[in-house]
């Protein structure tokens, strides 16, 4: 069994949580769960000395208090399914198989160390965003797909083919899983673990990158290279502090903003290539 590391910040006080997890997830956490009074931070063993370094390092962090405790995986669904409650996304409703089903449109949720519930700002808005989009027919690419949530919601708007990626195996297995507990058809779904060059020679009419900061960052030229000329890219995982450097960095790759949205202290961001 693979084995995890858990990290609990505490007596956050008016500490920003959006702030720290945005800090956390570019500094090696994999996963940060609000639990509202207090942050549980997921990571691999292998990372914890860098991340405890840190968070050791930073004066935000001095007046909080930080616990840490290895974590197996077997353990992942129990505290999950502790704190998780539906979440309501305009007209679609995501819950775990063990809430009671609605009539409404739905999403289930079954995440084993894999990042992308709803309940995130990000996931949220993405999801929201993507209500509002035509992908019946489209090919469609999830980059670091976590969950899988964006890809099985793209498979459920009838998009012809999906691609997803992530480089955590947990979340490739997560992602197929998710597919099956939705009765979304996976005949035309292939999920790689890997990085964004696993893709290249592909062609996508939409790309939904939710993901952190510093991938986004690295990535602009080789996303337009496998962005449709008439396709839509949608961004999330920016903080509103970082909204300037993401428009700067994607605007002089050859993208145009088309739209944007925020939630709490993330951003959204819609970009087409520029004619």
């Amino acid at each position: 069994m693979e084995s995890w590391y858990k990290i609990i910040i505490s007596n956050l006080g008016q500490t920003s949580k959006e702030v720290l997890s945005a800090m956390l997830m570019f500094n090696g956490a994999e996963s940060v769960v609000d639990q509202d009074d207090f942050l549980e931070v997921y990571l691999h063993t292998d990372h914890k000395d860098s991340l405890l370094e840190f968070i050791s390092g930073k004066e935000i962090f001095n007046s909080l208090t930080v616990k840490h405790e290895n974590v197996v995986n077997e353990n992942w669904n129990a505290v999950w399914e502790s704190s998780f409650d539906p979440i309501d996304v305009g007209h679609i409703h995501i819950r775990a198989q063990f809430h009671p089903k609605t009539d409404k449109t739905e999403i289930i949720i079954q995440p084993k160390m894999a990042f992308g519930t709803g309940h995130h700002e990000t996931t949220f808005m993405m999801i929201e965003k993507m209500s509002g989009l035509e992908f019946k027919g489209k090919h469609v690419l999830d980059y670091g797909c976590g969950t899988g949530v964006l890809a099985v919601f793209a498979g459920m708007l009838d998009a012809k083919k999906i691609d997803a990626n992530d480089i955590q195996l947990e979340a490739i297995e997560n992602t197929l899983e998710h597919f099956e507990i939705n009765n979304v058809d996976r005949a035309n779904l292939r999920v790689i673990q890997g990085d964004l060059d696993v893709f290249d020679g592909e062609e996508y009419d939409v790309i939904l990158a939710n993901i952190n900061r510093h991938v986004l960052l690295q990535n602009p030229v080789n996303l337009k290279g496998i962005l449709k000329p008439d396709g839509s890219l949608l961004m999330s995982g920016i903080l509103k502090a970082d909204r300037s450097l993401i428009l700067e960095t994607y605007e002089k790759a050859g993208f145009k903003l088309v739209s944007e949205n925020s939630k709490g202290e993330w951003c959204l961001f819609e970009f087409c290539i520029k004619n």
